[in-house]
């Protein structure tokens, strides 16, 4: 490929350094050649059969109504199309040759073009949608909010589809600047060891015309100016720009989870040093514990967004760095960088289309959870189906008999019934709530409604609310039955 003779070049092969560069680069062709078809269609199988499942599992109702989960919906579809593509002409050019089929015929070669452009546009829109997945978050956590409008499903699907049409459109030169023509004085002819001349259906002078790719006379005028342009759009917005955005979103999520992990520490601290050594729930031991699990979230969340930025830098901003090398010293990188490298940038391209399975399943309970339902049977499955949200637990009282006969404290008091409350309207389904007896639901209500009047007038609520308890402990018994009833699985709703 020559652009014209004021060309800047990239090398200079007057010395014996950059020849020997040089010769190792082709060495290393030659030999990795051979085995890059293999791990292509390994890494195709494996990326095709994980994003469907991919798919299957973050479109389940318990899955979807998350912002996230629908960005990465999109993205498995987009890696699903890359990986499925690239099977495909990986199976026909690079293994499917055989001694009596001609693989560059016409039909191929436009195949052959349709799947650059569709790789282009996939593999770019999946790296734009994990910098829109990585702008959500951030803006989540500057919100500070618990239902954030940057959390919307709608929302997330707008944007998603937007980021999608855009990159359609900026990859329409990569499109224009290639064309499938016939080569003028060359023609495919079958080995004289193909079985059909050898049994007579082939003639010896059989022949068929080649076709390939080639980059269209108007690109290549004005010294590669459009094809340089196109060069650059690629490198810089495709590459390089999403890298340095999700780098910096990255960093700046890390460090909001560090300033919460810092003041979740500083909390326990304090709960620590007002609580004695066994005091139920809020004991020290108690206390550590649940400082334990909470780290261990927060470095699963840690550690999975640096996971998920290393495998887009270590794969994604070299490609964009020899592309902009590409579009200046466009000959010498094509001749000697492209033409040896071009099969590891592939490989790099196809495990970051591949690797999304495998972090979720790694860091993310839930996703393993429904995966876990959908795929394994019970018995291997164990507790992760048991607990994977498809039935509720009986609801319990807000305080104990026993909690207020060991005359607590008011704070650990007040703790507990926010809790329980809590962890009743997280855990109980809304149906299953109005099915159940309106007395039971609407006392609790009453007694917080309550509760909050009386911590206004400032009176002695502990008192109060274990009057009330008393009161309506009966009331509550009599429902117990039919609520266990109603929160089962097999309860019918």
């Amino acid at each position: 490929m020559e652009c014209g003779p004021n060309e800047p070049t990239l090398f200079n092969f007057e010395n014996n350094s950059t020849r020997q560069f040089i010769h190792s680069l082709v060495l290393f062709q030659k030999a990795y050649a051979p085995i890059h078809g293999r791990i292509c269609v390994f890494l195709c199988l494996f990326g095709v059969i994980t994003n469907l499942i991919h798919c299957v599992v973050l479109t389940r109702p318990q899955m979807r109504q998350s912002a996230v989960n629908s960005i990465m919906t999109a993205v498995a579809l987009c890696d699903l199309g890359t990986m499925g593509s690239y099977l495909i002409y990986i199976w026909h050019f690079v293994l499917g040759g055989n001694l009596c089929s001609n693989t560059q015929t016409h039909i191929w070669m436009y195949y052959l073009l349709l799947h650059i452009f569709l790789s282009i546009v996939l593999h770019t829109a999946t790296l734009w949608l994990a910098v829109l997945m990585a702008f959500l978050r951030r803006m989540t956590l500057h919100r500070n909010t618990l239902y954030s409008k940057w959390q919307r499903v709608a929302l997330a699907r707008r944007a998603s589809l937007t980021v999608i049409f855009i990159i359609l459109l900026l990859c329409i030169p990569s499109l224009a600047v290639h064309q499938v023509i016939k080569y003028p004085h060359a023609n495919w002819q079958p080995s004289f060891l193909c079985p059909k001349i050898i049994s007579g259906i082939l003639s010896k002078n059989h022949s068929e015309p080649i076709f390939t790719i080639i980059i269209r006379n108007t690109a290549m005028a004005n010294g590669c100016w459009l094809f340089k342009a196109n060069l650059w759009l690629t490198g810089i917005c495709f590459k390089v720009i999403p890298c340095l955005l999700l780098l910096i979103l990255s960093a700046s999520l890390l460090q909001r989870l560090k300033q919460a992990e810092k003041k979740r520490c500083q909390l326990l601290l304090k709960q620590l040093s007002d609580s004695p050594k066994n005091d139920g729930r809020n004991s020290v031991d108690n206390l550590k514990q649940r400082g334990g699990i909470k780290k261990m979230h927060a470095d699963r969340t840690t550690g999975l967004l640096l996971a998920i930025l290393c495998v887009f830098l270590l794969t994604e901003l070299p490609q964009g760095l020899i592309a902009i090398l590409n579009a200046i010293y466009t000959a010498d990188v094509h001749r000697f960088i492209y033409l040896t490298l071009g099969d590891v940038l592939d490989l790099l391209s196809l495990i970051n289309s591949s690797v999304n399975f495998v972090l979720y399943c790694l860091m993310s309970s839930r996703y393993r959870q429904t995966f876990c339902s959908l795929f394994l049977p019970i018995k291997i499955c164990g507790s992760c189906v048991a607990n994977g949200g498809q039935s509720a637990p009986p609801l319990q009282s807000f305080v104990s008999e026993k909690q207020f006969n060991d005359n607590c404290d008011e704070q650990e008091l007040k703790g507990t019934l926010a809790q329980r409350l809590a962890q009743r309207r997280r855990s109980t389904p809304t149906l299953r709530l109005q099915r159940i007896g309106s007395q039971q639901s609407h006392l609790s209500m009453r007694d917080w409604k309550e509760r909050q009047q009386h911590q206004r007038r400032g009176s002695n609520f502990p008192k109060y609310l274990g009057e009330k308890i008393k009161e309506d402990s009966n009331d509550e018994n009599k429902h117990q039955t039919n609520l266990q009833h109603l929160l089962t699985p097999n309860a019918g709703f």
